[in-house]
């Protein structure tokens, strides 16, 4: 749900991505200099580190910015100001009352196709940005050079440690970040304070970073870690109804709203409450807070086996239970996410927890069985050496999916063709995203008008686009190991 949704793979031939490959820009001509990709990544994540981190309001962190002006100096960000609501003959009694949480005024238009409230500018969300702190760990293992994973692991840990809230929820995923310059959680003070939602915590699939956050201590010998608190945090604050395991893809950060009759049952949302569940378990040393899980494990199984057993398949709301929905009208291939999920941690927790284990294969078998990626196989023939031009794209996650993934065929076969492939993909994204004005790659494609939903001029500007920068790193890399 959340996140800004990029162009999504349409799931077309490896052989058809690379024929819509962008033809190469001058950097082919012959004794032009090829681009250093590597250099590229570096210099990126140079610039982050220098001119990313909070340097606003009182407490100024080691936190790195979502968003930032491409500039000689980046800068953050304007604080975004939401529109008028619609005025309805009800709206005064609905939550749309404050502000139109859907209609950013000062940022150009479409950067989130689900709403501008589902997007962190002004300040830092690791969960959304995890590319970010991803691509300055690889940084550190291709070019052994420890200040990349340093300085990435210095915003976690102070990120885990800093902005934990009274529910044991952190302020990322769906609604909410970091706000730089009033020190909260974003939306929790200045002029967009009564949003709508703001204070919903938001989770799905892949919980980032776990592992950091499991080496943090408790603060007193004998009280629960951060981990601890986040997992016991996700079953108090998001299951409104303990006894039958219902819960509510919203989690109030504060703690104070229950969200009690709630139907929406996401099954890649239950599948992260598992995964944080199952780390913390993992590294847990108190016998009573393991116990505590157990038991949450037991209650959520017995719901989400009984429910995948009686329909035969993991239905996405609690509809048919609370308001006789027939549950054929909801998307059985969302239960197929659960299924994986209920594998991967059985995986887990199959030496410390065999009981618990064993009920998550059943969930697994029940709701879905494992699944195999339906993405085509990378062609075994070479690509052909003339590749036509790739529809122009606003963002750049569809160039940095293919770096990777011609990257990945690279590695796995050997073949000096899928890497050529991934330097036109890479010389494509970056003529459409980068230029020397700034380390920072542009948010949008070139030539896309930079103006508000105003109509008013907006700078030049970076907006979660580390996983280009991630991309190249991993072909810089690639191409050294060749030769």
């Amino acid at each position: 749900m959340k996140r800004l949704r990029w162009m999504v793979l349409c799931g077309a031939a490896a052989a058809a991505f690379l024929l819509a490959a962008r033809a190469a820009p001058a950097a082919d001509a012959p004794g032009a200099t090829a681009l250093d990709y590597l250099k590229i990544a570096r210099d990126f994540a140079d610039c982050m580190i220098k001119y990313g981190r909070d340097r606003y309001g009182k407490v100024q962190s080691p936190l790195i910015a979502n968003s930032l002006t491409r500039e000689r100096e980046p800068t953050i960000t304007p604080y975004p100001l939401f529109a008028e609501p619609t005025r309805t003959a009800d709206y005064m009694t609905t939550p749309f009352r404050m502000f139109n949480f859907n209609a950013c005024t000062n940022y150009p238009p479409g950067l989130g196709a689900e709403g501008p409230h589902k997007v962190t500018v002004y300040g830092c969300d690791p969960y959304e940005d995890r590319e970010l702190y991803e691509m300055l760990f690889d940084l550190t293992r291709i070019t052994g050079i420890p200040v990349y994973r340093a300085e990435a692991e210095k915003a976690l840990q102070w990120w885990f440690r800093n902005t934990q809230g009274p529910a044991g929820l952190y302020p990322w995923g769906e609604h909410l970040g970091w706000d730089f310059q009033y020190d909260c959680p974003t939306y929790f003070d200045g002029p967009s304070q009564y949003l709508y939602a703001a204070c919903y915590h938001e989770i799905e699939d892949n919980v980032p970073f776990l592992d950091i956050l499991a080496r943090i201590p408790a603060a007193r010998a004998g009280d629960p870690t951060p981990l601890e608190r986040y997992a016991l945090g996700i079953w108090n604050a998001h299951f409104w109804d303990k006894d039958r395991a219902y819960y509510c893809r919203h989690g109030d950060y504060t703690g104070k709203d229950d969200r009690k009759g709630s139907d929406p049952a996401l099954a890649g949302h239950l599948g992260a409450y598992m995964r944080v569940w199952a780390a913390a378990y993992l590294a847990s040393e108190r016998p009573d807070f393991k116990k505590q899980v157990e038991g949450v494990f037991g209650k959520v199984l017995d719901m989400a086996i009984s429910r995948s057993e009686k329909y035969g398949f993991f239905p996405f709301t609690f509809a048919p239970e609370l308001a006789g929905m027939d549950p054929g009208k909801q998307a059985p291939e969302e239960s197929v996410r659960l299924s994986r999920h209920a594998a991967e941690v059985a995986d887990q927790l199959a030496q410390a927890a065999p009981q618990i284990a064993a009920r998550l294969r059943r969930l697994s078998e029940v709701c879905g069985g494992p699944q195999k990626s339906s993405a085509p196989p990378i062609a075994a023939p070479a690509p052909p050496a003339r590749a036509a031009n790739l529809p122009k794209q606003r963002f750049s996650g569809q160039y940095a999916d293919e770096i990777i993934r011609w990257v990945k065929a690279y590695r796995q076969y050997g073949n000096v063709a899928y890497l050529e492939a991934a330097q036109t993909m890479a010389r494509g994204a970056y003529g459409d995203f980068c230029d020397d004005t700034c380390p920072l790659p542009k948010a949008l494609a070139r030539g896309t008008p930079l103006a508000t939903a105003a109509g008013d001029p907006f700078p030049d500007f970076y907006f979660r686009s580390a996983k280009l920068m991630h991309a190249f790193a991993l072909l810089g890399e690639a191409m050294l190991k060749k030769g």
